[in-house]
């Protein structure tokens, strides 16, 4: 048995050798492994380039704005006084050029005769009347009542307060009628005093300083007065212009041409302070040429150009006509002199709109570009200054600063008065010719005293007034 068991296990044995020999050699252990390469350091990160600016988006564009269709071209009419062939009408005929330059959808053609008052109102309602019509310092008050101009006051509300508040008052009240603006101040007048500085400095007078009162008036006067030689160049002709200027000094010794009784007006020049002007007036013929009993306004400028009146009261124009006739003659201008109160005349040209004008919108810009200061300087700066601003803030332009005898002219706007009674300008306008210069004349060439010129005057006149 354990001979058998034996003999077994021998045969396993021989058997597990023969399958061994038989099997796949086993193949050579691998090589040893090869140790890693140290790991190496991450190369540095090369610095960031920032990165490329965004490039803003361009703008966007606004949409093109819807233009407003270009106004329809229209036709105005621009009726003044001045023939388009003199000095005067020359200078408004420029103005207007430029302003169609500026408004070429805006045709004007302008009438270079006065407005006739006879026929203006017949004109308005039938719808001829002009666009702008020109009209004195009365004109509003002659046709405001008569409903034939056009209320401004939209228009004038419209400018910014400086502009409202730059116009001198007395000549803007000339507009205005029962509290509506009927008309627009476009150029003005003021009478100031016109020297000759040369004969002021041959009779030992300071050219800069002259005279302010009346005393100093009548001795200055006397002083240049000398052989063919007078101090004063005074109007004694009996015309508009004696008036005018005899106004000026009762106004400057605190009378007045009328006053309000009962709701009416009346004259009211038989007054201590009239009687005293006029009396002073007639003492200037004294220091006067003898033919002053035949001079106008007109013959007084000739003769200061003439260098035969040494002092003489006129507007701007005076200044203008020297320039061109004598101008050797160094001519200097001042405020009037006065006894009391300051004082001048004044008159205005005043801009109105007819009520029945079809084309207002364009009328009122023409009115406006006419009051800009730049327009209203253009106007006094050509070679024949005949009107000066109406706006305040006109002198501080540099060319009043080199032309500064035409200041007081602009100055006295702001305490001057029209030679008229403006509330009833149409009734004293009538008694002004019919009454007022015949006596006036009276008592210049010595038929009555001035007291009782002055006297008949106010009798006389009030009966017209009353009629």
């Amino acid at each position: 048995m354990r001979t058998f068991r034996y003999t077994v296990l021998m045969i396993l044995v021989v058997l597990a050798l023969v399958a061994s020999a038989c099997a796949t050699p086993t193949p050579p252990p691998p090589p040893p492994t090869k140790a890693p390469e140290p790991t190496k350091a991450p190369a540095a990160p090369q610095p960031t380039q920032p990165p490329a600016p965004t490039k803003a988006p361009e703008p966007t564009k606004a949409p093109e704005p819807t233009k407003a269709p270009a106004p329809a071209p229209v036709t105005i009419t621009f009726q003044e006084p001045w023939s388009l062939t003199s000095d005067r009408g020359k200078v408004i005929d420029a103005l207007v050029a430029d302003f169609m330059k500026k408004y070429p959808e805006i045709k004007v053609v302008i009438k270079d005769s006065g407005v006739n008052s006879q026929v203006f109102v017949t004109e308005v309602l039938a719808g001829n009347a002009p666009d702008v019509a020109f009209f004195g310092e009365d004109g509003v008050y002659l046709f405001a009542p008569q409903d034939a101009l056009l209320d401004l006051g939209s228009y004038v509300e419209k400018w910014d307060k400086a502009k409202r508040d730059d116009f001198f008052k007395p000549v803007w009240a000339f507009g205005n009628y029962e509290g509506k603006q009927y008309g627009v101040p476009w150029i003005a007048h003021a009478m100031a005093l016109v020297y000759n500085k040369g004969m002021f400095k041959e009779a030992g007078l300071d050219p800069e300083k002259p005279p302010k009162t009346w005393d100093e008036l009548y001795t200055y006067a006397e002083k240049l007065t000398k052989g063919e030689q007078f101090g004063f160049g005074l109007v004694g002709k009996q015309s508009h212009d004696m008036a005018w200027n005899w106004y000026t000094f009762a106004w400057q010794n605190g009378a007045q041409l009328g006053k309000q009784a009962d709701g009416k007006w009346q004259i009211a020049l038989n007054s201590p302070q009239a009687v005293e002007a006029l009396e002073f007036y007639l003492k200037l013929k004294k220091v006067a040429p003898p033919e002053s009993s035949s001079s106008g306004s007109g013959e007084i400028d000739q003769l200061f150009q003439k260098k035969r009146v040494a002092m003489y009261i006129l507007g701007p124009w005076a200044v203008a006509g020297v320039r061109k006739a004598a101008p050797d003659i160094d001519v200097g201008v001042a405020a009037l002199p006065f006894k009391t109160t300051q004082a001048t005349t004044i008159g205005a040209g005043l801009l109105t709109v007819p009520r029945t004008s079809k084309n207002k919108d364009a009328a009122w810009k023409l009115i406006d570009f006419l009051t800009e200061v730049e327009q209203q300087v253009k106007l006094v700066s050509t070679g024949f200054a005949f009107r000066v601003p109406t706006r305040i803030s006109a002198t501080k332009d540099p060319w009043f600063q080199q032309n500064k005898e035409f200041i007081p002219f602009v100055e006295g706007l702001g305490y001057g008065n029209a030679p008229t009674i403006i509330p009833i300008a149409a009734k004293y306008n009538t008694a002004h010719n019919e009454v007022v210069q015949p006596e006036l004349s009276k008592a210049y060439i010595g038929q009555k005293s001035a007291k009782d010129a002055l006297a008949e005057i106010e009798k006389q006149g009030n009966l017209l007034l009353s009629k």
